[in-house]
Formats: structure tokens, sequence, C-alpha cells
């Protein structure tokens, strides 16, 4: 009984609440393409620092060697530690038992207890699978790093840290986002927890999104470990560092002082998300929440389409994940740019913004709510209304890529430039509504009613194009935005030839829209579809 359970458990965790089985199979196989990612960065990351401890572990001195490898070590440390939160955060409403365990399992002649254990079990599993890869991913770092005469380990007994510290930074990560979910489950009153625990899901995937150029810049923080900062106690990995030289000696006082704040943290997270997951035992009927949410969101469909994609987004904490997610990495990335002269920055950001935003709106609205449900909208499809009833899509697409990218960047651009930054604008705004063209290429869905197939194209074909987009986005959108401001003539030159194309690509859009049906059923590429010829 116990493995029928967890396998139930655990299968459902694929399904992320709204795939249907087909769906549920092409995220196990997209599952399967982000661990062969996970490797393949971890190889890469290790070929990349071959070339930096070439020249330090030769050296005589080993000052600059064990500089080096307390950041480095760090850094290897910070990245699986940021993929476990991120999954927890990523299935963290199914940390306890729902409505729908409640209903069909508590019937059943087994115990509350066992529904609880199991669960457990399929969460630990589900997250394991990518602890498990994480840390193998990084191993060949960490053994490479530690391979010189000046380390404070042998390679066997270095990389035996790397793995028991880097277990424990990982179960930390996990632990911590079970406290944060288990003390507000606890503790918000029911009518209330919804919408909180949905918000503080996405600040916590908005936070971790916005923490990654943190992560990757952990090595050029050598200099600030070896004088013994003080920031360095706000920042968890460097806490695991100073758990293993406490461990494994080696340990200064900065770094004890660094490992037992570790201890501490570790302790407490680990006591509130025991005593929080007791609660919600003791008081199963707090974790019923979803039902009160179908509700109010079958109450948005009665308004007009812009208000039930509002609604949807102000709801659902997997949309409202989704969204800020992604948004909150483009502005990490442009964040990181602002550390260069104001002018390389004002030439990639805005890319970065429309780039991540659009993709998180589209990414979002894409995701159906409640696939049974689309009937309502089968049943009023009309081709006198379709046009109107998809253009709530447009205007959410202008206002978050558009609107928003020109918002923060105005003042940077009017800085910069002057006067001169309203043609610098002007370029960045054609070529945030050519993105949105771009994206709603082939489009006819209302928000959240269409059945979702993830997986139509490999994780690492996906992976290739978007970076290959970003790189290519930065260096040609910046620099059309810097010679428009320095041109007037080139600015009106961009304007118009962007705008031209953008002009036609809505046309066609707006045809499609006029002659096709709307969607409600995803495909994969190379599924056939009927023609509908039979009578």
């Amino acid at each position: 009984m116990t493995k029928i359970l967890t396998r139930h458990f655990f299968d459902a965790l694929f399904d992320l609440g709204f795939l249907s089985r087909e769906g549920a199979d092409a995220f196990i196989r997209v599952v399967i393409g982000i661990v062969s990612v996970i490797f393949g960065f971890g190889m890469l990351l290790t070929r990349l620092y071959m070339i930096k401890y070439a020249a330090l572990t030769g050296a005589p001195d080993p000052g600059p060697y064990l500089r080096a490898l307390a950041a480095d070590t760090t850094l290897a440390f910070a990245l699986p530690m940021w993929i476990a939160a991120f999954v927890t955060v990523l299935i963290s409403h199914s940390l306890v038992p729902d409505d729908t365990d409640f209903r069909v399992l508590m019937p059943l002649p087994i115990t509350q207890a066992f529904i609880f254990r199991t669960k457990l079990l399929a969460l630990t599993i589900f997250c394991g699978i990518f602890i498990g890869a994480s840390l193998v991913a990084v191993t060949p770092l960490a053994a490479m790093i530690s391979m010189s005469r000046h380390a404070p380990y042998l390679p066997p007994v270095s990389i035996a840290a790397f793995w028991i510290i880097g277990a424990g930074a990982c179960v930390f990560g996990v632990l911590a986002v079970v406290s944060v979910n288990g003390v507000l489950m606890t503790c918000i009153p029911r009518s209330r927890g919804h919408g909180v625990t949905a918000a503080m899901r996405s600040a916590m995937m908005g936070g971790l999104m916005l923490s990654v150029p943190f992560v990757f810049g952990l090595p050029a923080e050598a200099d600030a470990i070896a004088s013994h900062s003080r920031v360095m106690y706000f920042v968890p990995p460097a806490w695991f560092l100073g758990i293993e030289r406490l461990v494994f000696g080696g340990a200064d006082v900065y770094t004890a002082r660094l490992g037992r704040i570790g201890l501490a943290a570790f302790a407490v997270v680990g006591a509130v998300s025991a005593l929080s997951y007791l609660l919600l035992y003791r008081r199963f009927d707090r974790v019923i929440l979803r039902s009160v949410q179908v509700a109010r969101w079958r109450s948005a469909w009665r308004g007009t389409i812009t208000d039930f994609t509002l609604a949807t987004l102000r709801r659902s904490p997997l949309h409202q994940g989704v969204l800020v997610g992604l948004s909150a990495l483009g502005l990490a990335l442009g964040i990181n740019r602002l550390r260069f002269p104001l002018t390389y920055a004002v030439m990639g950001t805005p890319w970065l913004l429309m780039f991540a935003i659009g993709l998180a709106t589209r990414a979002s609205i894409a995701l159906p709510i409640d696939q049974r449900a689309n009937w309502i909208f089968r049943m009023t499809e009309s081709d006198a209304t379709r046009v109107d009833q998809l253009r709530a899509v447009t205007r959410l697409m202008h206002q978050s890529t558009v609107l928003v990218p020109l918002i923060l960047m105005a003042p940077l651009e009017w800085a910069l430039f002057g006067p001169r930054a309203v043609l610098a604008l002007a370029t960045n705004a054609v070529c945030a509504l050519l993105w949105v063209e771009v994206l709603l290429r082939g489009w006819r869905r209302i928000p959240f009613t269409c059945s979702y197939m993830p997986g139509k194209q490999t994780v690492a074909q996906t992976t290739v194009v978007g970076i290959g987009a970003l790189v290519l986005g930065v260096t040609i959108i910046g620099a059309l935005a810097v010679s428009s401001a320095r041109s007037p003539v080139a600015g009106l030159v961009f304007v118009t030839v962007l705008g031209a194309i953008t002009l036609a690509l809505r046309r066609a859009r707006l045809a499609l829209w006029r002659e096709n049906p709307l969607e409600f059923d995803d495909h994969m590429p190379s599924a056939v579809e009927s023609l509908g010829l039979s009578s």
C-alpha cells in the first residue's frame, strides 16, 4: 500500500495540477532534458575553471589559490542549493495533502498519518532526483579545484566533504521553503490562506530569480572572504563553507563563525518545518483551500476576458509564479549589467527586460487553469467577437512587455542622452512591439483555457535558442538604441523599418484571428490533426 500511494503522489507531481495524461508524460521528458542540461552545464563550468586553476595550482604562493578555493567552494555549494530551493518552491502547492486527497483517500481504510507519510516520501523522492543530479553535475568542479598541493584536504576527502556538506546545503534550501509555507498555512486564517500563500510563493520564486546573478558572482567574493567581511554572514552558501571547515578541519575564527551561523540556521528551519508539518497534520482541514480557489476562478469568468485574465493572475499561485519568476530573472540580469558603465548597461538592459517579461507573460497565459471548464468559451465562441476577445491578450502583452521596460529604462536613458533619449526610447518601444508580434505568432487562445503540452522542443534546443536570442538581442537592440540617440536620422530610419515589419505581422495576426476558430487543445508538433472533412 505504501508503494502504491507513494507512486500516486509522485506521479501527481508531474501533472502540475493542470496537465493531461499526455501532457504529464511530455513533462517527464522535459524533466529528463532539464537533468541532462544540468549535467552539461556542470561539465562546461568545470572546463571554464580549468583555465583559471591551471595557473593557480602551480604558483609557489598558496595565497591566491586558497582565496579562490574558498569562493569557488561557496559557488559549488550554492548551485545545488539554489536548484533544491527552486524545485521546492515549484511544487510547494503539494507540500501537504490537498482537498482531493482528503475527499478521496480518507474514506479508505488508511490513516491520516499514512497519507502524510507517503506524501512526504513522494516529495522527498522528487526533490532528491534534482538534488542528486545537481550534486553529480557539480562534482567534477569540486574535484578539479581541490587537485592542488596547496589544497587543505586530499582530493577524496574534498569530494566526500562536498557531497556531505552539499547535500546538507540542499536540505537547508528545501527546509527553508517548507518552513515559510508551513508558518503561513498554520498562522494565516483560512479565508486569506490561499491569497497569502500564492503571493508568498510568487515572492520566493521572484527572489530566487533575482539571486541568480549573485550566485554566479560568488567567485568574485574571494577577497571579501579573505578579508573576513561581515557581509558574508548574510550569505547562506558561505555558511556551508564554514560548516565544511568546522567538520573537516581548517577553520579559522571567521569561517568557524560562518559555520556556527549555518548550523543554527539549519536547526531553526528544521524545527520550524517539523513543527508546522505536525500542526498541519493535527489540523488537516486548514489545507483545504482549492475548492474556494476554483469557486473564485469560476466567478471571474462571468466578466470580460480582461477581467478574467487579471483575476486569474491575482489568484493563481502557479500563473503568478511563472510571471513573477521569469520577469524577475530578466530584472536580475538587467541589474547585474548596471555594474558596468552606463552606456554599456543601457545598450543591453532594455532587451533583457523585454525578452524575459514577454516570455513570462506569454507562458503564464498559455498555462490552463481548469481544463474541464473551457466549455464556457467553446459554447460562446463567435466569429463576430473572436478578435475583440483576443485583444485582451495583446493589451496584456503590450502593458507588460512594452510599458514596463520603457518606464524602468526611461530615467537611465534620459540621464545618459538627455532629450535625445526620446529617440532611443522610441526605438526600444518599436523593438518591444515587434517582440510581442513574434511571441503571438500563431496564437489563437483565450488565456488559461487551452490545454498545454510541454516539451515541443528539447530542453537543450530551447536553452541554446534562448541564450542565442539574449546575446544577439543585447548586441543588436542596444546598438540600435544608442545609434538612434546619437543620430536622429538613424533613429527615424530604424523606427520606420521596424514599425513597418511590426505592422505587417500585426495584420497577419488579425487575419488569422478572423479566419480561424479559437484553439482549446494543444498538440505536439508531430501529432496528426484531423481535417474534419467527414460528414
